[in-house]
């Protein structure tokens, strides 16, 4: 057992700028998207009507118009409004996306990204699509990197795992097969494999569906695995953990990675049991270095602590803990 390796005061001041400008860029960018496409007048049957067209780029660049009524005075004053508020929302997303990039240059410096950087753009250009913590949970290298940002501890991963913590895949997970589908509909980057309830993007990006009929595979796999009653309850109540929790990572080019994060304490029984009775020893042991990193900031980032009894049914996770329980204020401790 050792102390937790927290970073110094330069790399915390580039975190919490980081999460300072990435707060502001989410509010600007989400009022930004509410002036997306134009505004414009359109004649029919000798009437002009003013119409609304955006633009759907995951789907072919379609055009989307419908008209928001005759031409009148309220109408006229509706697309000046919209032109402005447009405009204004623009430069101050531009400001903030400016101030982003400089700071970008800051954290590759301090080499701070953890992401790789296409993964970190995959993660923006999901977010741009309206994808969030209420809609999927994030595990994988990238929840792990987002933990270290928000607990401004470094994830001292066992096993040597640290050097290649950028080779670790980011795992998207959803509850329900229809969104499931829509996020591979997108092909940011277009599917490679497509394995039933896991599907494969470049670069180490992984789609996983734990919808309730995958939930039940994984309970029977481990009930065969001899697990016990309470080992499958434990990951019975990891696949119901509500939505992700919302963080931001940083790309091996200083950019922010958005990640909705899985919540720490499922995110270590998750990987304790799939470790455990799901994968062979060698997957095995990198998952419980996984386990035993994210149980260690449990007390920095979940709203609550662990289950006593998950900590008696997953030592290596207790391990993690001073005292194994669960919110140890200021005596966290991890094994290497």
């Amino acid at each position: 057992m050792c102390d937790p390796d927290p970073f110094g005061i330069d790399e915390e001041e580039a975190f919490e700028k980081l999460e300072r400008l990435w707060t502001a860029y989410e509010e600007a960018s989400d009022t930004a998207a509410r002036y997306a496409g134009s505004m414009g007048w359109k004649t029919i049957s000798g009437q002009e009507y003013l119409t609304h067209t955006v633009r759907l780029r995951y789907e072919n660049n379609r055009q989307r118009t419908r008209s928001l009524g005759p031409r009148s005075e309220e109408t006229e004053r509706r697309k000046v409004r919209f032109e402005a508020g447009r405009e204004q929302a623009r430069t101050a997303l531009d400001k903030i996306g400016e101030r982003l990039d400089l700071h970008a240059r800051v954290l590759k410096a301090l080499r701070l990204g953890r992401v790789p950087a296409v993964t970190a753009r995959f993660l923006r250009e999901l977010r741009n699509e309206g994808f969030g913590a209420e809609h999927l949970r994030i595990g994988g290298g990238a929840a792990l990197a987002a933990y270290e940002v928000r607990s401004r501890i470094r994830m001292p991963l066992s096993g040597g795992l640290d050097a290649d913590f950028d080779l670790l895949p980011t795992e998207l997970f959803v509850r329900e097969r229809d969104l499931f589908d829509a996020i591979a509909a997108r092909k940011i980057f277009g599917p490679i494999e497509e394995d039933g309830g896991r599907l494969v993007f470049g670069r180490g990006i992984v789609l996983r569906l734990l919808s309730d009929c995958v939930a039940e595979t994984w309970m029977r796999e481990m009930h065969r695995a001899d697990a016990t009653e309470a080992e499958i309850d434990a990951v019975r109540w990891a696949f119901g953990v509500p939505a992700g929790i919302p963080m931001v990572a940083v790309g091996t080019d200083g950019t922010p990675a958005p990640v909705a994060a899985l919540d720490p304490r499922a995110f270590a029984v998750l990987a304790a049991a799939e470790a455990r009775y799901l994968v062979d020893p060698r997957v095995g042991s990198r998952l419980v270095a996984q386990a035993v990193a994210s149980a260690g900031v449990v007390p920095k980032i979940a709203l609550e602590p662990f289950e006593h009894a998950h900590l008696v049914l997953f030592p290596e996770i207790a391990d993690a803990i001073d005292g194994g329980d669960g919110h140890a204020e200021a005596r966290i401790v991890m094994r290497f």
